[in-house]
């Protein structure tokens, strides 16, 4: 029986064929492999340059949020410095209501007034508490505080002062180091530069916004800023009506029926008597002094009916207040604090006090008109409580904003204080990026070009303070009804409100190619 042979040409041929896969499969893992080397060099260039981008953008936001910090400084140590002057003026006024009221209450308990309250009022409760009211010894304590408290005062005013240049000088200085340490906290591999591009483009932003936006100016003299400062300082928001004027006085009085000794013969109707007192305190119009003056005058009326013939008839006669002493009628008080001596002829003193603080409280053309009078002329407002009163010399503001051309266009956070940003350089060593170049370092063939230039990686950051006064509906923010304060009125840029903040900004075209050229 004969079997067919299984042919051995078949099997010649499956040999040749077998490894063919291997080839493709290699060629495509060196693909992969090169595309994997790619795309490894890809992200870990974005990564980086996402975290650099990150730290320049919070080192820009720190030295945006000094800016913004030193304007709220400036705004709160003005607001601080207007709050201690409005106190000189309150310390002033109280020396002297004070003197004035012991003055009045010395005459209340002189011999004529004792008489006299005797012999006309049936009864006067409001007289005898008021003469037992220790005036002298309130008055004597009120002036061991007022003269040291003062002196306090205005020291901490010049404390104010110079603390607004300190920070403001600070800030400018610490500003590129501050921000520098949040980059590196935030990458601890990247810091600021110190190319071209910083110490031209980054320091002279600093520059600018330190010496050019805000500006020291003179709080007493006769420029428009310090008038600006006076304003604020003399405002019926800022003072109290005490100091403007003050229109009552603790002292004696008496209404009641007469006695029938006060009116002999009639029928006794009524009797008054009182210490009317008028007095203000008011800034001197070379702003170096405050001046206050206080005047009373004691008098009264008693009215009794006298039936002549078939009518009565009411009649009324008056009582004084006499004395053998100047000023001869009524009492005053009066107190200074500032360089120089006297009233020195002034009626209303700076140009913008409130009406109702001229001629002090109206005193020069009150009832109490002759003791003011021979306050204001002769007896003069005493020595001073301290030759510093008055407006200090300094405060910190935006540097022309009383020039309507200089006001923003808007209000915007670009025209509100974004005129002025900082820009700052940020870079990191391409030895710390870990990419294909430093992993493999003798390839020649799989080696990629990182294209890091200078064999660094950098990138810039802007940020700017701006103000904003926010309110309860923000949905026209940045338009001028939508900054309209209560009082109608819209608020620009400045530094008597502690309403600055900070944001990023775009840096300019200008800017990234200066960056790139200074690399």
């Amino acid at each position: 029986m004969n079997t067919l042979p299984v042919s051995p040409p078949r099997i010649a041929r499956c040999s040749q064929q077998r490894g063919q896969a291997l080839v493709m499969t290699l060629l495509f893992g060196a693909v992969a492999g090169l595309a994997v080397l790619v795309m490894f060099n890809s992200a870990l260039l974005t990564n980086t340059k996402s975290q650099l981008q990150n730290a320049a953008d919070a080192g820009a936001y720190t030295a945006g949020v000094l800016q913004a910090r030193d304007h709220n400084f400036s705004a709160y140590t003005n607001r601080a410095m207007i709050a201690n002057q409005v106190a000189v003026a309150q310390f002033v006024s109280l020396e002297s209501y004070f003197e004035d009221a012991a003055n009045t209450s010395d005459r209340a308990n002189n011999t004529y007034h004792t008489i006299q309250r005797d012999l006309v009022p049936s009864f006067a409760p409001l007289w005898d508490i008021a003469i037992q009211i220790p005036m002298a010894s309130i008055r004597s304590g009120v002036s061991a505080i007022s003269k040291p408290a003062v002196i306090a005062l205005d020291l901490l005013i010049e404390a104010f002062d110079a603390a607004q240049e300190i920070h403001h000088t600070g800030t400018a200085v610490d500003m590129f180091l501050v921000a520098d340490e949040v980059v590196k906290k935030n990458d601890p591999q990247a810091k600021m530069t110190t190319s071209v591009f910083m110490l031209a483009d980054g320091a002279a932003k600093v520059k600018a916004w330190s010496t050019d936006y805000t500006a020291r100016h003179s709080a007493n003299d006769s420029s428009k800023e310090a008038d600006r400062f006076a304003d604020a300082v003399v405002d019926r928001d800022s003072t109290d009506l005490f100091i403007r004027n003050r229109a009552s006085v603790p002292t004696a009085a008496w209404i009641s029926i007469p006695t029938e000794i006060a009116c002999p013969l009639g029928i006794p109707v009524v009797t008054l008597y009182a210490f009317p007192h008028f007095g203000g305190t008011f800034l001197s119009s070379d702003k170096k002094r405050w001046r206050g003056l206080d005047a009373t005058m004691g008098g009264g009326t008693v009215t009794c009916i006298y039936e002549i013939g078939p009518f009565p008839i009411p009649v009324t006669y008056p009582l004084f207040d006499p004395t053998l002493s100047p000023p001869f009628v009524g009492g005053s008080g009066g107190a200074m604090a500032g360089n120089g001596s006297g009233y020195n002829a002034e009626f209303l003193g700076y140009k913008n006090n409130p009406f109702e603080s001229g001629l002090y409280g109206g005193a020069l053309l009150s009832p109490a008109l002759v003791p003011a009078e021979y306050r204001f002329w002769v007896k003069g407002p005493g020595s001073t409580l301290d030759t510093r009163g008055g407006l200090q010399d300094h405060y910190r503001d935006i540097r022309d904003p009383t020039n309507a051309s200089s006001k923003p266009k808007n209000q915007s956070a670009d025209e509100n204080g974004g005129k002025f940003p900082v820009t700052i350089e940020v870079e990191r060593p391409a030895s710390t990026v870990h990419t294909t170049a430093k992993l493999l370092p003798g390839s020649k063939r799989l080696k990629l070009e990182d294209g890091e230039k200078g064999d660094t990686m950098r990138t810039i950051a802007t940020a700017h303070a701006f103000f904003y006064r926010s309110r309860v509906d923000d949905s026209k923010q940045f338009t001028r009804n939508g900054w309209r304060r209560g009082d109608g009125k819209t608020e620009y840029e400045n530094l008597f409100s502690p309403y600055w903040q900070a944001r990023l900004a775009p840096s300019t075209t200008a800017e990234e190619l200066g960056s790139l050229a200074a690399q």
